[in-house]
């Protein structure tokens, strides 16, 4: 009996992108580091790579590892200020935010390589987050703006020097992620392609 058409399979193990995921977990700890030791005074900027970590590692490992890396980078931020601050509480819904980000990373951009799919899907990321996050902090009171229409428009109005910054880390460190991966799968590491398959071998005789 003939044996069975091999189905292409997916190649597991990508170093490259597994060092560009590492490469943003080494980063979103010294840019936490830099904002909160070294220059306090700028930490309204709100600048993180973890929003961009987010997508590139669902859409370019997989959804799991997608989750993984992302609960990584946001304990390595907590822990990089609760050492270094004395300001800093810990905000669990943050870690239901960034899974969205996983959630959108893995359903848009796994089979994409389009640069303006990354950029738009980036800023759709940025911004659900900005309205999204900043309506629960309404709902909370964290600050007294009162529930009134106005009150939500001003914690909206209040929340941009913030958004500023993450919206700059969303876009810039989104492109650069992918658009290093790009340029490093077409030019040294074939396998790791967008839609590259490995040849599998099919179980025969001569084979064995």
């Amino acid at each position: 009996m003939d044996a069975p058409n091999p189905q292409p399979a997916s190649p597991n193990f990508k170093p490259m992108t597994l060092g560009l995921a590492f490469a943003g977990l080494a980063l979103t700890a010294s840019l936490t580091l830099l904002f909160s030791k070294l220059a306090p005074e700028y930490r309204v900027w709100n600048l993180s790579v973890i929003g961009a970590l987010a997508l590139f590692s669902a859409a370019r490992l997989g959804f799991w590892q997608g989750v993984v890396f992302t609960a990584v980078a946001i304990a390595l931020k907590d822990l990089c200020l609760y050492f270094t601050t004395s300001w800093w509480e810990p905000y669990p819904l943050s870690w239901v935010y960034f899974t969205v980000y996983v959630i959108i990373g893995w359903a848009a951009l796994r089979r994409s390589t389009s640069t303006g799919r990354v950029a738009v899907t980036a800023l759709g990321a940025s911004l659900g987050f900005f309205f999204v996050s900043n309506f629960v902090s309404w709902l909370e009171q964290a600050l007294p703006y009162g529930y009134s229409l106005q009150g939500l428009v001003d914690c909206y109005v209040g929340a941009i020097p913030f958004f500023r910054g993450t919206l700059l880390g969303d876009i810039a460190f989104t492109g650069a992620l992918f658009s290093a991966h790009l340029a490093l799968s077409r030019a040294y590491f074939p396998n790791e392609r967008v839609g590259a398959t490995t040849k599998a071998i099919p179980d025969t005789e001569e084979n064995w």
